[in-house]
Parts: C-alpha cells; sequence; structure tokens
C-alpha cells in the first residue's frame, strides 16, 4: 500500500483509545443491585435509540431505576456510570499525538449517548488531544449504519479512499470498507503498531 494515501484516521473510542477494566453493568449489579441480565436488555435495546440520538438516557431512566429499585437519582447514576469507565489507553494516545506531528489528522468516531459524549469531549480530554470528534448521537447516525461514515466523510471532506478507520467492531470495519474508506481491525496496542506501519513512518 503507498504510504500517506491516508490523510486522515479515525478512532473508535470503546476498546480501543477508551478501554476500562470493567464496563458498568459490574458495579450497577454490586453497588445498586441492578440485574446484569436487564441491565444488558436496556443496553441492546432502548439504550441504543440514546445512542442514535432519538432519545435522552436522562429522560427514560427513571422508570427503569425505580423498576431496579435504585434509590440513587438518575444523573448519579450516570456519573458513577461515566466515572466507572473513564479508562485512556495513554499509549495508544501518544502514538497518535505523534501520527499527527506527521500531518495526518487524527478524529475520534464513536457510539456515544449525550451525556458520555460530552464526558468524552470534556473530561477525558478527547475533543482537545485529537483534530475532533463525531459521536452518533449528534450526527443521527450510527456504526455501522451507512450515513454515519457518509456524514463523517462529508464533515471531513475527503474522498472515501483517503480516511482510515481504527475499530475493534469487525462489522464497524466491514462497513467503513463498504463505504470506499480503508479500515483496520484494532485488537492490541502492540498490533496497532504492525498495522500503522504502511500508513505512516511514525514508530512505535
Amino acid at each position: 500500500m503507498t504510504e500517506l494515501t491516508v490523510r486522515a484516521m479515525v478512532f473508535d473510542a470503546d476498546g480501543v483509545i477508551v478501554r476500562p477494566k470493567s464496563w458498568f453493568v459490574t458495579p450497577a449489579a454490586e453497588r445498586y443491585g441492578v440485574p446484569p441480565d436487564q441491565f444488558m436488555t436496556f443496553i441492546h435495546g432502548e439504550f441504543q435509540r440514546c445512542i442514535s440520538g432519538e432519545l435522552e438516557l436522562a429522560k427514560i431512566l427513571p422508570p427503569l431505576l425505580e423498576g431496579w429499585r435504585v434509590t440513587v437519582s438518575a444523573d448519579a447514576f450516570i456519573g458513577a456510570w461515566l466515572e466507572h469507565e473513564h479508562a485512556i489507553d495513554t499509549a495508544l494516545l501518544g502514538q497518535i499525538q505523534r501520527i499527527r506531528a506527521t500531518g495526518l489528522r487524527c478524529y475520534l468516531g464513536t457510539n456515544q449517548e449525550t451525556n458520555r459524549a460530552h464526558y468524552m469531549k470534556r473530561e477525558m480530554g478527547l475533543e482537545a488531544a485529537l483534530d475532533g470528534v463525531f459521536i452518533s448521537s449528534e450526527l443521527k447516525a450510527k456504526k455501522p449504519q451507512p450515513e454515519f461514515y457518509a456524514r463523517v466523510q462529508a464533515l471531513l471532506e475527503l474522498p472515501a479512499s483517503n480516511i482510515l478507520l481504527w475499530d475493534d467492531n469487525s462489522a464497524n470495519v466491514a462497513a467503513a470498507i463498504e463505504a470506499g474508506w480503508r479500515a483496520e481491525l484494532y485488537t492490541t496496542f502492540e498490533q496497532f503498531g504492525l498495522q500503522l506501519s504502511p500508513y505512516t513512518r511514525v514508530a512505535a
């Protein structure tokens, strides 16, 4: 592959730049008594409409928390959720800065509801650390929907083949390739260094 055919890299958040030791389902059960199966049913169900920007998490949580007999407010529950999953891969973020120093633009491209989107941008510092952020709830489309890639590409104002996605979800990678992007499946930081070499001379 010819070097420098990529002019912008788009990095996923969870599982790539953000790598918590565990997801909130564990402390939600231990701290608040939320049944894990019910919490995961919510995550894979109605919560997906929060990720796509159709619903607001703070508005749909109260009746769920009442049903789970959680006594804290929705805001407190969300705050604990955000804090638990605050875990930046500093090695990868440092490497991204070196990539940016070569002239390649680097962005965040992630499926997030509005509270976590704001938290990632400000509290995690990802808005300042990258050239821009693309959030599903703001774009009103989520990976792997074709609209997500189309809207990001339009904002980048680049040919599809000049954009490279790094994502730990194979469906998101496949959809990016279908959209004409370049895409790599992210597994580990060490493997990332090997996959990076065709695109830039940055040392691992």
